[in-house]
């Protein structure tokens, strides 16, 4: 059986992966940032009054899975990792400057991790990293003969940046809320170019990635679409439905133009009814004073913890997620999971939504597109529950031992075609 390690910064489908793996009995190492491994210290923290509850809400909740065995976890970037989680709470600094150290110190967190990957990797037979961890890795392994394959979850990185460029021109009054890839350090934009060309394989969640690479000029048969999970046992409809209170529109996710937010807010604003409501669940990214003009049209919540996340889901009529750029975005197969019928794009989970029948696909940049199926779902609410049915069947379908099964085949198989 092969030997595998595999490098993690914070990947949740990469954990997955990592317990099939040790199934099949090829797992040999993991490197990560800090974990929880129930260590002396950790426990005397939990049982701590105040510390404990920060502790528990915070870096205590990073346990290892289920079946990937604490001995072969290696941490790496522990200090950097404790620091940042620190940074980005404290409550006396401005939020801009909590993220750009937040920021940098995840960097580092990440150098650490790739450069203990890439000690470990000449012992592997295949090196299986999240993007941004991998380069020394690879570079080992293929000294070696040994395999590398590459987790990215979203677009390529050189196709975003065009897509961004083109939507700042597209809509420049929005410009500000749109990544700033170019700001990016320079050694890290290298690495991840270096990290794909590296590649024998690269592990994507959607078809929408793969086309992104091949835009790029990648072989597609170097990719491999292995589709996230959900949790099905966490995410399920509600036990009656919802009859009182006012018809409900949700967004969950980082709140930015990214995620399409000012076509979803000139969507609703079209479709606004006096017993409608706006819900937008997440934390704003810098420029977001864009969005100013339109705060008269939602509720606005910040991220809420994992374990309330099925609930605010369950309360919602439809969830919408207009977002330009994803990869498979999770939050759109957990609102299936709960049995709320969906609005989205194809530029990311194409392969989850059957258009027509657990919701709708809207062109990306279509506030017009977004009001006419909002007004549709608002007036018959018998196609509201049969798509909200649908779509839990649909997410049934889609299980994270679904994902690790097909993602350890495709670490697992033979040589691919290399080079792009």
């Amino acid at each position: 059986m092969p030997s595998v390690l595999v490098a993690n910064l914070s990947a949740p489908e990469i954990n997955r992966l990592g317990v099939e793996l040790e199934r099949r009995g090829t797992l040999a190492h993991f490197v990560r940032p800090y974990v929880n491994k129930k260590r002396t210290w950790e426990r005397l923290i939990e049982r701590a009054p105040a510390l404990g509850r920060m502790y528990g809400r915070t870096l205590g909740r990073r346990t290892p899975p289920p079946g990937l065995p604490i001995e072969k976890i290696t941490e790496a970037g522990v200090g950097q990792d404790v620091l940042a989680a620190i940074v980005s709470r404290l409550p006396i600094a401005r939020r801009a400057w909590r993220q750009r150290v937040a920021h940098a110190l995840i960097f580092a967190a990440e150098r650490s991790v790739a450069d203990l990957a890439g000690a470990k990797a000449a012992d592997a037979d295949i090196v299986v990293a999240s993007y941004g961890t991998g380069e020394k890795a690879f570079e080992a392994v293929h000294r070696a003969g040994g395999r590398a394959v590459l987790s990215y979850p979203i677009a390529h990185n050189n196709f975003q940046l065009k897509f961004y460029r083109e939507e700042a021109q597209f809509a420049p009054e929005f410009a500000a809320a749109l990544p700033r890839l170019e700001e990016l350090p320079r050694e890290y934009s290298a690495r991840l170019e270096a990290e794909c060309q590296l590649a024998d394989t690269i592990l994507v969640g959607s078809t929408f990635v793969r086309d992104s690479f091949v835009a790029e000029g990648f072989d597609a048969r170097r990719i491999t679409v292995a589709s996230y999970g959900v949790d099905t046992e966490r995410f399920v409809p509600a036990d009656q439905e919802r009859r009182e209170g006012p018809f409900r529109v949700l967004f969950v996710g980082q709140i930015g133009q990214r995620k399409g937010i000012s076509y979803l807010l000139k969507g609703y604003e079209l479709f606004r009814r006096a017993d409608s409501e706006l819900h937008i669940v997440g934390n704003y990214v810098r420029g977001h004073e864009v969005y100013r003009r339109y705060s008269h049209l939602y509720r606005h919540t910040p991220n809420v913890p994992q374990s309330e996340l099925p609930g605010l889901i369950r309360s919602a009529d439809v969830f919408v997620f207009p977002s330009l750029i994803e990869g498979m975005p999770l939050v759109v197969l957990e609102a299936m999971a709960c049995g709320i019928p969906v609005i989205t794009t194809r530029h990311g989970p194409v392969d989850i939504v059957r258009d027509g029948l657990d919701g709708y696909f809207v062109p990306i940049r279509d506030p017009e597109a977004i009001a006419a199926r909002l007004e549709q779902l608002y007036l018959d609410p018998d196609l509201r529950r049969r798509m909200g049915h649908n779509a839990r069947e649909q997410a049934r379908r889609y299980t994270w031992d679904r994902f690790a099964r097909s993602a350890a085949d495709a670490v697992l198989a033979g040589e691919v075609a290399k080079g792009s």
